[in-house]
């Protein structure tokens, strides 16, 4: 189904199937004969022909070019891409991680359930990522051509002006577009208003809380009457917004230093902070879900350890954090 947010701004829901996100929204941005689609969706044929149908029926009132836009890296804003085109607007910061990472994504991959391994997530849990992880599973099966874009460039579609901003947290090299015209933002998964954002370790990004954080201050200096993000409801006071996920952190870091009362690693930490899920024994939750909890407990815990709250003992088979 497309629905018209505002003149020239599409909204589809596409689906992400057995997905607790259950879907992402797309915003097909409509000027002149020209679209730009702000995010797509999975590698799947649910996802395809949901997006796939809506572009049909803007092709039916005219609209003849399409360009797509990722605000991130994810599988379910960037994974169905290559089914309809060969280039994507990115972050520059983006592109190259997505480039290093096809390079060799079996040693990456492994690499990082390694890591995870070493912070307690059950080695067989931590391996069963290397086939259930969207990361892995719902990616473009097609070499993609990155245009790619740094803070403060513009991407136009017609007579629509975007200001790129760059907010890395999320991942790497997370970037919103601002539609100064009309005071939208295109927030991706860098604020989200019915859920929270993930914010979790990765290779070579290893404070992303700080980073996150550091973001969300960025955007107050942007006039916002509505948000729309990447996953559910639109929002219009950012502001607020912001205080929120600022409050929502603080608690979780709280939580996590509380937690420490002796070594533990990040597996042993995650019961103890406030989770959308309650979280008393791990093992009970899907992997998918272990996962992300584990990745968000490392990211917390290194912001306590790079600010001297905390400190940490590396192993060769396990890392623990300490008060």
């Amino acid at each position: 189904m497309v629905e018209e947010l505002l003149p020239g701004i599409f909204r589809v829901k596409v689906p992400l199937p057995n997905n607790p996100l259950r879907y992402t929204n797309s915003y097909l941005l409509v000027s002149r004969g020209k679209c730009l689609v702000i995010d797509t969706g999975f590698n799947v044929d649910e996802s395809y022909d949901a997006l796939a149908t809506a572009m049909r029926k803007l092709k039916e009132l005219g609209i003849s070019e399409f360009e797509f836009f990722s605000t991130h890296l994810h599988a379910d804003h960037m994974g169905l891409v290559g089914r309809f085109s060969s280039s994507i607007w990115m972050s520059s910061t983006e592109a190259e991680k997505v480039e290093a990472m096809s390079q060799d994504p079996r040693g990456y991959w492994t690499s990082v359930v390694d890591f995870y391994a070493r912070n307690g997530l059950p080695r067989e849990e931590a391996e069963l990522v290397l086939r259930l992880h969207p990361g892995v599973r719902y990616v473009s099966r097609r070499d993609l051509d990155f245009r790619k874009l740094n803070d403060g460039d513009l991407v136009t579609v017609g007579d629509i002006s975007l200001l790129c901003v760059l907010t890395p947290g999320h991942t790497p090299g997370h970037l919103c577009l601002y539609d100064a015209d009309r005071k939208v933002l295109f927030s991706g998964d860098h604020v989200l208003f019915d859920i929270t954002p993930n914010i979790s370790w990765m290779p070579g990004f290893e404070d992303p809380l700080k980073e996150y954080l550091k973001s969300l201050e960025k955007l107050l200096s942007l006039d916002v009457e509505l948000v729309m993000p990447g996953h559910r409801g639109l929002g219009g006071d950012l502001r607020k917004r912001i205080k929120e996920l600022k409050e929502h952190h603080e608690r979780r870091l709280e939580e996590a230093l509380a937690a420490l009362d002796r070594p533990k690693n990040a597996w042993e930490v995650a019961p103890s902070i406030s989770w959308d899920v309650e979280v008393k024994d791990l093992s009970k939750l899907p992997t998918a879900q272990k996962w992300f909890i584990v990745g968000e407990t490392i990211a917390h815990l290194e912001y306590l350890f790079e600010r001297g709250k905390i400190s940490k003992v590396e192993k060769e088979d396990v890392i623990l954090y300490y008060s």
